[in-house]
């Protein structure tokens, strides 16, 4: 009888054995068969575990935020460009000023009647040069062309023409005599006879 009994015993072993092993039959490999039969050895059917089944599948995760042609330079504004400068004169000693020409009677210093006057004196020498004076002291020096009734000042700042110049003589009494030098309805004056 107790052979019997060991009989049944080492069946119910057997069994336990080949549904263990079935149920590891999911894993990759014969790693839980071989695990299956050395851990049922001696112990029989008492605290059998169930083996592990393979890992959850997942997919890789994405951040959706981020678009698959973005760029680390996206998010970099540049600065806008710089506005356009203006211009600067060029250097007084980089100005080449054309041949003056200026009849005679401009020849002299002209003073700013003090209405509106662009300059404080105008220079005009006999060789066509012409300095223009301001009330800070400032002097621009070139050259001024005289052509019918008009004329073109060709100072370091640019050209500054007129249309139509003119002198008229004017007696101020008292033996006093003036003339009034008019660039495009400004007034320039100067001393002629008296004190």
């Amino acid at each position: 009888m107790t052979f019997l009994r060991a009989r049944c015993m080492r069946g119910i072993a057997g069994a336990v054995l080949v549904v263990a092993v079935a149920a590891g039959c999911g894993d990759s490999g014969g790693s839980s068969g071989s695990s299956g039969s050395s851990g049922s050895g001696g112990s029989g059917g008492s605290g059998q575990q169930t083996p592990p089944g393979p890992p959850p599948r997942t997919e890789p995760t994405r951040d959706i935020s981020e678009s698959p042609s973005a760029t680390p330079t996206d998010d970099i504004t540049e600065p806008p460009a710089p506005p356009p400068s203006t211009p600067e004169p060029p250097p007084s000693s980089a100005f080449v000023a054309p041949q003056g020409s200026v009849p005679g009677e401009l020849v002299g210093e002209w003073d700013g009647d003090g209405t509106s006057v662009r300059f404080d004196k105008i220079r005009f020498s006999s060789d066509g040069d012409v300095s223009l004076i301001y009330n800070n002291g400032l002097v621009l020096e070139g050259s001024a062309v005289v052509e019918g009734t008009s004329m073109t000042l060709y100072v370091s700042i640019g050209p500054i023409a007129y249309d139509y110049w003119s002198i008229e003589e004017f007696d101020a009494g008292y033996g006093y005599t003036f003339e009034n030098l008019r660039l495009d309805g400004v007034s320039y004056v100067r001393q002629i006879t008296g004190g």
